[in-house]
Parts: structure tokens; C-alpha cells; sequence
């Protein structure tokens, strides 16, 4: 009997999920309903975070291939600069700033739980007279991402971009850790976001072939050295690159706070920049322009002069309330283009939620040295359905959506010349600059 029962019970929970998939077919932002590309190996090709990978040598001291240190280096141009671009950038969360117009105050526990630990492990006895040694730096690699749904395609069809790749680095405690390799992790993350240049559709492919065949090998040597040749492409290593994007997602203190940094080549520095696609909070109450400008142009890049230089998530429950925008789909696509409307209760349950001291609003949570990163189910849904405000179920299930973005990206739908075809990396075309 309970032989017999089992496949009445999985056939009965497959049609309750196909259920309430439909249920929520008018409500969900994106489509989680499509057949998963068979061929294509999420944690060797889109989410890598197997420990052969994030603990090889190259993730550790300031001269491996994906080291903090080295990737450091790489942005300032050689070593002392890199020491000094870290120490000012570390300094930059002491004293308070005007980004864009709005104020950012600063955050003492950084300097706390970071910079003077680091500080210590280097000997030095003073801020003024310390250099970090960025072989000491307190950083564990987290994971390689490939993001071939955020390639950017104008609104004439001109490729700009075939996406992202990213390093994402957890912050160290070293108080309570005898080493790097035993300090436990902060709720601190650092992710340096890497374009990948392509200006037609061969390049966008050729880009997915090659973290495509990173699918066929088997983790070890011959899988990380294939692994660096293709990170050597857009950091720089083998040859010109745009500087990466810095952004950062910090717990230390409340509120819970992300801020974006910019490399300036020219002044040796990380620069605080205004935080992608997300208005500053004070805005929520004189929200009338704002209000205005999402409801004429939904789903669209938020202009700069509503942007803050932090992204700041006041508590768990924290949604971008419906202000006078026009209904609550507007809200919520508002809501998802940004920072804080991302990591806070719009998307559900983080990775990070369980870790203590942390609230929970990292879809990539911290790990020790001999544990991989867990993911949040934002990432991992297939789907995951969350409630909003207005009572509506949302459906989540971003890993799937990268997947379809590479199966895109590797297989062209009658492209034309240069430019993608309307019908083509469909999955692009709609997320737009997302700020996750």
C-alpha cells in the first residue's frame, strides 16, 4: 500500500503545483513556466560556488587570479595605488557625504568589525600610518556568476553588452577567527561587477559558448584553469577592460545598507556613486514626482535626480509602499528595479535569514572556509511564490530565467545583422538594468 500510495502522492503535489502556477499566471512578474534547457549546468556555468573553485588558490592572497587583492589591483593599476584606493575606501564609510544631493551618513561599525582588525593582522599601530597588505585582506570568495540576463539591448536592437560576470566576496570576522582561513563571515558583501563587452549577436553567443563548455568538465585543475581563461578575458589580466562595478550589502549596523562605488582611474579611487535604478528613502514622503515619473514610464530606469549614494532597508518587512503610483503591478515592477525593493521582503526569504545578527536580505549568504554559499529562494525557486501587499502571489524563480537567458544567448532566433532580432534574448530585452 504504501508502495502504491507514493505515486498517487507525487502526481497529486505535481497538479497541485501546476495549480497554483496557474493561479498566479496573471500575477507573477516573469515566466516560470518554461521547460528548463537540458544541456546547460547552473553550478559550472551560471552560479559557480563548488569549494575546488571558491577556495583554490588563485581565490586567496593579493596576487590570485580571483582574489579581492588581485581584482583590487587590477582597478587601481599596480599595487601601492591598490593599498591606498582600499585604505580611503574603507575610510569612506567614517565620514558623512552628499551623494546626488542627499546626505549618507556614515557607519562607524565597519571600521569596527573591518578595517581596524585588518589593521592589526597587518602590525600597524596607527590609521595614519597603516597601508593594507591586501595578502591579508579579510575577503572569502563566495562565488563566479555569469549573468547573461543582463545583457543590454537598445531600444533599436543594438547590443551593448552580453551580460555580467561577477565575483562576490563575504566580508571576515577576524575578531573571532585565529586566520583568514578559520574567521568566521560578517554580514558584509562585496561584489565587483564585471561587463562583458559585445557589440553584435556572435559576440553575446561566443560569450555563452564559452561558460557553456565549462559544463563538460568535471571540477579540479582542468575546470578552474578553463574557468580563468575566461575570467582573464574581462578583468583585464589579458588585455584592456572597463573598470567592474563595486557594490556592497552591509548588516553590521542597522539599517541594513547597500552603497555602489565607481572606480576613478584618474584621482586612484573607489567613489561612492548613486545607487542603481533605487530613489532615496526620504523620498517616500514627498513622493509626488517620483510617483509621477513611475507611473508615466513603468518599468523603466529610474532617473538620476531621485537617486541616493545608499540603498537602505529599514527592517525585515520593508516594501516600497504603493506611494500614488497607479495600481500595485506598477509598484511592484518599480519595486523590483530596485536595491533595497530586491533584497527586502518583495522577494521573500534570503539566504543570510538564519545567520545571527542578521536580519536576512542577502541573496548570496556568507560562509565558512569549508562550506559553500547557500542561496536564497528567490534564486533557487522553481518557483517560489510570495504574497504582496495587495494580496497578489508573486512568482520567483531566477536561476531558471538566467538559464533561459544563456539557452537564448547560445541559440540565436533568426538574428539580423548586428542587431537582435525583436523575438531574440527575449529574457535580456525584458529585465532591462536590473539592480539585483
Amino acid at each position: 500500500m504504501r508502495v502504491s500510495g507514493r505515486p498517487r502522492r507525487a502526481r497529486h503535489g505535481a497538479a497541485l503545483a501546476a495549480a497554483m502556477l496557474a493561479l498566479v499566471s496573471t500575477a507573477r512578474a516573469e515566466d516560470c513556466g518554461f521547460k528548463t534547457p537540458p544541456d546547460i549546468t547552473v553550478a559550472k556555468e551560471l552560479m559557480i560556488t563548488d569549494l575546488s573553485v571558491v577556495n583554490d588558490a588563485r581565490a586567496a592572497g593579493a596576487d590570485g587570479a580571483w582574489s579581492f587583492g588581485h581584482l583590487m589591483r587590477l582597478a587601481a593599476g599596480e599595487p601601492n595605488a591598490a593599498r591606498r584606493m582600499v585604505r580611503d575606501w574603507l575610510r569612506s564609510w567614517d565620514t558623512p557625504q552628499t551623494i546626488n544631493g542627499f546626505a549618507l551618513a556614515p557607519r562607524p561599525a565597519l571600521a569596527a568589525a573591518v578595517a581596524r582588525p585588518w589593521m592589526a593582522l597587518d602590525g600597524a599601530t596607527s590609521p595614519e600610518d597603516w597601508t593594507p597588505d591586501l595578502a591579508h585582506a579579510p575577503f572569502r570568495l563566495l562565488a563566479i556568476v555569469y549573468r547573461p540576463d543582463l545583457g543590454i539591448i537598445g531600444p533599436d536592437g543594438a547590443i551593448a553588452s552580453a551580460g555580467e560576470a561577477r565575483f562576490a566576496f563575504t566580508a571576515l570576522d577576524l575578531t573571532k577567527g585565529a586566520s583568514l582561513d578559520t574567521a568566521p563571515p560578517l554580514p558584509f558583501a562585496v561584489i565587483f561587477e564585471f561587463a562583458l563587452p559585445a557589440r553584435e549577436r556572435d559576440e553575446v553567443r561566443r560569450w555563452a559558448e564559452r561558460w557553456h563548455r565549462l559544463g563538460r568538465l568535471r571540477f579540479g585543475p582542468t575546470y578552474n584553469a578553463a574557468l580563468q581563461d575566461i575570467t582573464d578575458r574581462f578583468d583585464g589580466a589579458s588585455g584592456p577592460a572597463q573598470p567592474p562595478r563595486l557594490r556592497t550589502n552591509e548588516g553590521l549596523s542597522a539599517p541594513w545598507q547597500l552603497r555602489e562605488f565607481h572606480f576613478d582611474p584618474a584621482r586612484g579611487r573607489l567613489a561612492n556613486a548613486p545607487t542603481t535604478n533605487t530613489p532615496h528613502l526620504s523620498l517616500i514622503d514627498h513622493d509626488a514626482e517620483l510617483s509621477a515619473q513611475i507611473n508615466a514610464h513603468p518599468g523603466e530606469d529610474i532617473p538620476s535626480r531621485f537617486l541616493g549614494g545608499g540603498s537602505e532597508i529599514p527592517d525585515a518587512a520593508f516594501r516600497w509602499p504603493p506611494m500614488a503610483t497607479d495600481n500595485n503591478v506598477v509598484r511592484h515592477t518599480f519595486a523590483m528595479l530596485t536595491c533595497n525593493g530586491c533584497h527586502g521582503a518583495e522577494t521573500g526569504r534570503k539566504a543570510d535569514a538564519a545567520t545571527a545578527g542578521a536580519a536576512g536580505f542577502r541573496h548570496l549568504g556568507g560562509r565558512l572556509r569549508d562550506e559553500r554559499a547557500t542561496l536564497s529562494e528567490f534564486l533557487t525557486g522553481n518557483p517560489t511564490v510570495v504574497p504582496d501587499p495587495s494580496g497578489k502571489l508573486q512568482v520567483f524563480c531566477d536561476i531558471k530565467l538566467r538559464e533561459k537567458a544563456m539557452d537564448e544567448a547560445l541559440h540565436a532566433s533568426n538574428p539580423v545583422g548586428s542587431a537582435a532580432h525583436d523575438a531574440d534574448l527575449s529574457v535580456a530585452r525584458e529585465r532591462r538594468d536590473r539592480a539585483d
